[in-house]
């Protein structure tokens, strides 16, 4: 063999091995587009720390309520006259060096209920921000889901348009072939090539269009898009019948109305915090010394217990009192108000994809019975029954029907996945990875 065949037979084996080494891309489902998606947001990362502050915060409440103990190490120097003898009162206020060693306690007894009102909205706002967080990966899911589909239909246009071209293309071989023997009219030629040039441009259209989903897919899951797109096996023509009591329990379980809920739980600790500047507050302190010097070297503990009853400081409290009042109420006002959104997005999304089933169904009808027209009138126009136009007519009619039916298609799948997120009702798997 020679030097030039054994070079040959090295970089043949060496692409070999990397193309079965890599393999063709996979297909990637609306599942794994949202499972990049969700590593990719930066909204779900912001939300996700929104979380971490209420948690927070939820950690300084509890600390409200615990003892706090430091040890503190004091060495006093001053400017003390000297000869001045260390006994006695005198003594010790004049010396010269006064360290001091001890231990601090603190300890609340009683502050109006505002630590355990404190701990307790800010549980609520913990809750809060975790229901939040599980809205915002429902709305992405339905942004992703969005742009996934958009793009298949959008591809779906091209295979269409593609098609219809080819077909089209043939039809104008035909007529110039038999223009040139005077079997068919020179403005048939001219019909067949408008609309094939026509078709070109819509085809033209739907290719960029795919370009620019493809993008917006590609910005969500945060990398490119290597392979195409699988649909998941879901049986979107599915459509469940929705009682008003269900559609209530539905949207009463919605995380979005969850998280309204606990944001008015949050409002209502948040008056009685307010209102806790009204009572008396008691605390009890004290100081163990380890190291101590003067006359009260011998002490080694002493405890401060102090009652503070507020009197009289103007309307601040008022003030304060009023305001976590009307926050309240609003609270209470926007907690109505995503109830009665949901129930609203329930039953428009129920709706919607009861309607796009039902012109689904027509569509697809409608495709059989136009495709059934074209193959009809190609047969009559080689008998001679029908002219060329009638045969460029009944292609264009199927073609617009395809598009319609593609359209129909998705879009029902689409108002299929906006009623499971509307009634909080994503797959279950979906679910374990909001929980997360």
């Amino acid at each position: 063999m020679t030097m030039r065949c054994r070079v040959f037979f090295c970089v043949a084996a060496g692409l070999l091995s990397s193309l079965l080494a890599t393999g063709p891309a996979l297909a990637l489902t609306l599942h794994e587009a949202y499972d990049l998606a969700l590593k990719q947001s930066e909204d779900i990362v912001m939300k996700k720390e929104l979380l971490n502050e209420a948690e927070a915060r939820f950690y300084r409440a509890f600390a409200g309520v615990t003892p706090k103990v430091n040890y503190l190490i004091t060495h006093q120097e001053q400017d003390a006259p000297e000869g001045v003898s260390s006994e006695g009162v005198a003594g010790s206020l004049l010396r010269q060096s006064t360290p001091q060693q001890k231990f601090v306690f603190s300890q609340p007894i009683f502050t109006g209920f505002k630590e355990q009102a404190a701990i307790a909205g800010a549980g609520l706002e913990k809750k809060q921000r975790e229901l939040e967080l599980a809205r915002a990966k429902e709305l992405l899911f339905i942004d992703v889901m969005e742009a996934f589909y958009a793009v298949r239909q959008s591809e779906k246009d091209e295979e269409i348009l593609s098609e219809s071209r080819l077909r089209i293309k043939n039809r104008v071989r035909d007529l110039v072939s038999r223009a040139r023997i005077g079997r068919s009219r020179d403005s048939e030629v001219q019909a067949a090539l408008s609309d094939l040039r026509t078709t070109e441009a819509e085809l033209h259209e739907a290719r960029s269009l795919t370009w620019i989903y493809r993008q917006l897919l590609e910005f969500y899951i945060g990398k490119d898009l290597e392979g195409g797109l699988s649909e998941d096996e879901e049986n979107s023509e599915l459509v469940l019948e929705l009682d008003k009591k269900e559609v209530s329990v539905r949207s009463a379980r919605r995380s979005d109305v969850k998280a309204a809920e606990a944001a008015k739980g949050l409002a209502e600790k948040n008056v009685t915090i307010a209102r806790s500047r009204l009572y008396p507050s008691v605390k009890l302190d004290g100081n163990y010394y380890t190291e101590r010097v003067g006359t009260q070297k011998d002490v080694d503990w002493d405890v401060l217990f102090t009652v503070d009853v507020p009197v009289f400081k103007g309307t601040q409290t008022a003030g304060e009192i009023k305001e976590a009042a009307a926050q309240r109420e609003r609270a209470k006002a926007e907690f109505e108000k995503s109830k009665r959104l949901a129930t609203l997005e329930i039953r428009n999304a129920y709706e919607k994809l009861k309607a796009s089933h039902a012109r689904h169904s027509a569509f697809r009808q409608a495709a059989r019975h136009a495709g059934k027209n074209y193959e009809l009138n190609t047969l009559e126009y080689r008998r001679q029954l029908v002219s060329n136009l009638d045969v460029l007519e009944a292609l264009k009619k199927y073609q617009e029907v395809l598009r319609q039916w593609n359209a129909a298609h998705f879009e029902m799948r689409k108002n299929y996945w906006k009623l499971r997120a509307a009634a909080g009702d994503l797959p279950m798997e979906t679910h374990a990875r909001i929980a997360k």
